[in-house]
C-alpha cells in the first residue's frame, strides 16, 4: 500500500489511507488492510461462476466512501437467483463450520477457481496500459495469445504448488520488473515455467537455437509484437507525464516491437528497470517501454545529479501540490515555478531543489503468446535477430555488433517433440527355466 508508483502517483502520506481505498479498495477482495474500513473479505469476487457478480456495483461504493456496503451491492443479482437455486443458496450462506466433505460437493458449481474473465476483468484489465495485453476479450485474447487459444486458465500456471488452498490465498507468481520482490511466504517464483514437466519439457529448436536458451527467455522470440490502438480495456501507453498536476497520456496507436532488455528476475525498491548484459543469471527479455514524468523534491543527491537515469524513486512531489505551483494559472508548471512553490506562505520555498525527472520505465511483459498459428505475428526466427534486417538494437544490450554476424542469419529453427515413452506391454518371456527341452 505504501510503495510509491510513477503511473499512479498517489502519495499515501499526503492523501491518506482512507483516499488509497476509495482509489484502489476496488480492485482488492476485502479482509487485510480494508477490514478496518469494514469491507470484510468477499469470496465471490474471484469464486463466483455465473457471471451475477456486480463488480461495478462493488467499485462505485468504495469509490464514494460507502465501504460496508460494497460487497451487498456486488451481490443483489446473485441473491435474487438464489431465491430460485437451493445449491447456491446453500453454499454462499453456509457456515464455516458446516462438513468439509458436505460442502465441497456443492462448491464447484457456484464458487469454484477464479475463471479467466474474473482475473482479468475485476482486477487485471488495468494491465493494458503497461502490458498492451487483449484480456479484457475472452475471443480477442484467444487471438492474440497461444495460451488462450488452447483454453488455457489463468490459474493453470498462477497456481501454488502443492496447495489446494493456501493459508492466506497466495496465488502462484513469478518476479516483475514493476513488482518489488516479497519475503518467502508470498510465494515469489511457484507459477509454471515454460519448461516444467505439464508444459513443453524436452522440446527442442535444434541445436544452435537451443544453445541460445541460457541466455534467452521464452518470451523473446514468442511475443515478437505487442497490439496497439483501442484494446478491450483501453491502450497501452507509450509515455505518460504528471508535469502539470495531472497525468497525460501518449498511447501506441498501432502494433509494436518490445523491446529486449537483460533482466534476472530480481527487483528491489526502485523504478521499474533492468539488468547489464554481465549481470548475475540475466537473460534477454521482453518489455514495454514507457517514458514517465514527474517532480522530484530533489533530496536525493543521486537523483538531484541524475534525474532521468537514476533508478532510485527519490522524493517525489504529490500532484496536488504540483497544481498548486502554477502561479501565473496558465496550466503550465514550470521548474522556476515548482522552486519557487510557499504553501505556507512563510517566505520559504518548500522545494527548492526540485527537478524533473523524465525516465525510461520498463515493464516486462509475459502474454500475447504467438505460435505458427496464433498471434499478430510469427515467433522470431534466426534472421529476425541477426544478419542486416536485424530487430534487435545490439547496442542497447552490450554489443559493438552483432555476435552471430550474417552467418547466424542463415540458421534455420526446426521445432522437435520428445518423443512418448514406448508402450509396456507384460508377457511371458520367450525362454522359461523347468522342464526338459
Amino acid at each position: 500500500m505504501s510503495r510509491w508508483s510513477p503511473l499512479t502517483n498517489f502519495d499515501l502520506k499526503t492523501s491518506g489511507e482512507e483516499e488509497w481505498v476509495k482509489e484502489f479498495g476496488k480492485y482488492h477482495p476485502g479482509g487485510g488492510p480494508l477490514a478496518k474500513y469494514n469491507i470484510s473479505i468477499d469470496c465471490m469476487m474471484c469464486h463466483e461462476q455465473r457471471g451475477l457478480y456486480d463488480f461495478k456495483a462493488r467499485a462505485e461504493k468504495i469509490e464514494s466512501g460507502d465501504f460496508k456496503d460494497a460487497n451487498r451491492a456486488a451481490m443483489v443479482n446473485s441473491s435474487l437467483a438464489a431465491r430460485t437455486s437451493p445449491v447456491q443458496f446453500f453454499v454462499y450462506n453456509a457456515n464455516l463450520l458446516t462438513p468439509y466433505p458436505l460442502l465441497i460437493v456443492f462448491h464447484d458449481d457456484v464458487n469454484g477457481a477464479p475463471m479467466e474473465a474474473s482475473c482479468a476483468e475485476k482486477c487485471h484489465i488495468t494491465d493494458v496500459e503497461t502490458r498492451a495485453v487483449a484480456w479484457g476479450s475472452e475471443e480477442t485474447f484467444a487471438e492474440s495469445d497461444a495460451h488462450a487459444a488452447k483454453g488455457v486458465e489463468c490459474t493453470e500456471c498462477h497456481h501454488t504448488e502443492g496447495f489446494i488452498i493456501t493459508s492466506d490465498h497466495q496465488i502462484g507468481r513469478g518476479n516483475t520488473s514493476d513488482s518489488p520482490d516479497l519475503p518467502a511466504d508470498h510465494y515469489d517464483d511457484t507459477m509454471r515455467n515454460c519448461d516444467d514437466a505439464a508444459c513443453h519439457a524436452g522440446i527442442s529448436h535444434g541445436p544452435f537455437a537451443d544453445s541460445h536458451m541460457e541466455f534467452l527467455a521464452c518470451e523473446a522470440c514468442h511475443i515478437p509484437k505487442l497490439p496497439g490502438g483501442d484494446l478491450p480495456g483501453g491502450k497501452p501507453l507509450e509515455t505518460f507525464s504528471w508535469q502539470n498536476g495531472e497525468r497525460e497520456d501518449v498511447y501506441r496507436d498501432a502494433d509494436f516491437q518490445p523491446a529486449l532488455a537483460w533482466y534476472n528476475g530480481t527487483f528491489g525498491d526502485v523504478l521499474p528497470g533492468v539488468d547489464a548484459r554481465n549481470d548475475t543469471g540475466v537473460k534477454l527479455t521482453p518489455f514495454n517501454n514507457i517514458n514517465g514524468t514527474w517532480w522530484d523534491a530533489g533530496t536525493n543527491p543521486e537523483v538531484l545529479a541524475n534525474p532521468n537515469t537514476s533508478t532510485s524513486t527519490g522524493d517525489p512531489i504529490p500532484e496536488q501540490y504540483v497544481k498548486a505551483a502554477d502561479s501565473n494559472g496558465d496550466g503550465k508548471v514550470t521548474v522556476g515555478e515548482m522552486q519557487a512553490y510557499d504553501a505556507n506562505g512563510d517566505g520559504k520555498p518548500d522545494y527548492p531543489n526540485a527537478v524533473l525527472r523524465t525516465v525510461e520505465l520498463y515493464y516486462q511483459v509475459a502474454h500475447s503468446i504467438v505460435s505458427k498459428d496464433v498471434g499478430i505475428s510469427s515467433p522470431l526466427t534466426c534472421k529476425d535477430c541477426h544478419g542486416s534486417k536485424s530487430v534487435i538494437d545490439w547496442a542497447s544490450i552490450g554489443y559493438a555488433e552483432d555476435p552471430g554476424g550474417d552467418s547466424a542469419a542463415a540458421k534455420s529453427i526446426a521445432v522437435t517433440y520428445p518423443r512418448p515413452k514406448p508402450v509396456e506391454v507384460e508377457k511371458k518371456p520367450a525362454l522359461q527355466g523347468g522342464g526338459k527341452p
